[in-house]
């Protein structure tokens, strides 16, 4: 290798480092692996509706795997399980479900434990869910009327 191709790569690598320094960071796919809690929690709170398998009981309680909220905003995700659903996510191909409970009386931390375990597992690894997403979303609940 001559002189110049050595510049030219020790040039692409330090283009390649300042480009990854100045770059924002971005969450790590969740992992429910690493997320014990996570999948505790979700064995006491949303086993018995969404299954072991993520997709429900037909006609009472609508799959969770590869939903789009699943997948979607950590903070919508978190305000549509802190406030029980949405009537209109209850129905789903052509099929009833129940509606969810609330889950406001779960701690932040323990919401996103759960959260992030169902990414990790049912949400085709979309980034981790942390407290301050939660703790958002609940200050950005709809009063009661």
């Amino acid at each position: 290798m001559d002189l110049r191709s050595i510049v030219a790569v020790v040039g692409a690598m330090l283009a390649t480092a300042c480009v990854a320094a100045n770059s924002p960071p971005v969450a790590p796919p969740a992992s429910p692996v690493a997320n014990n809690d996570g999948q505790v929690l979700y064995g006491k709170h949303c086993l018995t509706c969404h299954q072991a398998d993520g997709y429900g009981v037909p006609n009472l309680q609508p799959a969770i795997v590869g939903g789009t909220w699943v997948g979607g905003d950590a903070r919508a995700l978190a305000m549509f399980v802190l406030t029980g659903g949405f009537d209109s996510a209850s129905r789903k191909d052509g099929e009833n479900h129940n509606v969810m409970p609330s889950f406001a009386r779960l701690s932040d931390e323990d919401l996103a434990a759960i959260l992030t375990f169902i990414r990790g597992k049912f949400g085709k690894g979309a980034p981790a869910v942390s407290a301050a997403d939660v703790a958002d979303a609940r200050k950005n609940l709809p009063l009661p009327q």
